[in-house]
């Protein structure tokens, strides 16, 4: 082999060497990107379930404030029904007493004008006899 063959092998040797090293990092780089996309990816995912899980929370909260409102309205609404039925009840009861004592004090009365009706009849027809 001459000189200039020698010299073209050995060039075309380190040639070889400088591309598989050059493929290489450039391998190594791709990896590097590959990988780095993957936990890119990955983190998004997360992210995104994060996301959705937190919207979840909210509705729960919601859910729960709705819940309780409901419930504290519902409650005053059955103290005001009982309330008014209490007081209904007092009423209607005070009305009976009144109309007792109504009937009792005309019954009365009327009992004292019949008494003096007969007196005064009484009275009446003794001065006739």
């Amino acid at each position: 082999m001459s000189d200039a063959e020698q010299i073209f092998v050995a060039g075309k040797e380190e040639v070889e060497q400088k591309g598989k090293k050059a493929t290489t990092k450039i391998e190594q780089t791709v990896d590097f990107l590959d990988e780095t996309q993957r936990r890119a990816a990955a983190a998004y995912t997360a992210y995104i379930e994060a996301q959705r899980q937190l919207e979840e929370a909210y509705k729960g909260q919601e859910g729960q404030a709705d819940k309780t409102y409901n419930e504290a309205v519902e409650q005053s609404r059955k103290s005001c029904e009982e309330s008014i039925t209490r007081a209904r009840k007092a009423y209607e009861e005070s009305i009976a007493r009144t109309l007792r004592a109504r009937d009792e004090a005309e019954l009365k009365a009327r009992e004292a004008r019949n008494e003096a009706m007969e007196r005064t009849w009484a009275v009446f027809t003794k001065a006739r006899k």
